[in-house]
């Protein structure tokens, strides 16, 4: 019986030990919040909300002169993502951009947008995102949110423009085209 109950508690004392051994280090506590807001997003270069969220940006035809070194940006052309202009986006609703990481013309050593033209491709350059309402280039490779802007009269107004910024020596002649994906968020 005396063994019985040794082996009983060498036991138990075993599994307290295996207990220890595997003891946690931390937590990490995530929380969120998915919001019934419900916001119309237009965009455009002009001065009041596009059609959708989906728009074109022309930026002025530069020369390569312009161009001419690493680094050098040229023909900076404003545009403006509008949140809001509909009943149902609130006053006093923070929104931001945030460009999407996964956006196939994200350059991972630059954070600026690839030339991803078809036919006849400029060398030697890409698109830069400027937030606006800073004056500063966004590096699109951080998935940070731009500046913020808040719903006043139904709308916000988040500026931006994009530029050509000459990449690995000066720019050559020919065709500039990317694109990049965008969401609205609620900081």
């Amino acid at each position: 019986m005396k063994k019985c109950v040794q082996a009983i508690a060498l036991l138990a004392a075993s599994s307290l030990a295996a207990t220890s051994a595997f003891a946690a280090d931390g937590t990490i506590t995530i929380t969120g919040e998915i919001g019934g807001t419900t916001c119309t997003i237009s965009g455009g270069t002009g001065g009041a909300p596009g059609s959708g969220a989906n728009f074109p940006v022309v930026l002025n035809k530069v020369q390569t002169s312009s161009l001419a070194a690493d680094g050098v940006t040229a023909g900076a052309k404003p545009y403006f993502i509008y949140v809001g202009g509909s009943a149902t986006c609130p006053d006093g609703t923070i929104v931001a951009v945030m460009y999407e990481t996964t956006s196939p013309a994200i350059n991972p050593a630059t954070g600026n947008l690839r030339n991803t033209a078809a036919t006849s491709p400029a060398a030697n350059v890409e698109v830069q995102i400027v937030d606006e309402a800073t004056k500063t280039p966004m590096d699109l490779r951080t998935g940070q949110n731009s500046t913020t802007a808040t719903v006043n009269a139904g709308l916000a107004t988040l500026p931006f423009a994009a530029q050509y910024i000459a990449t690995g020596g000066a720019a050559g002649a020919g065709i500039v085209s990317t694109a990049v994906q965008y969401s609205v968020t609620f900081p």
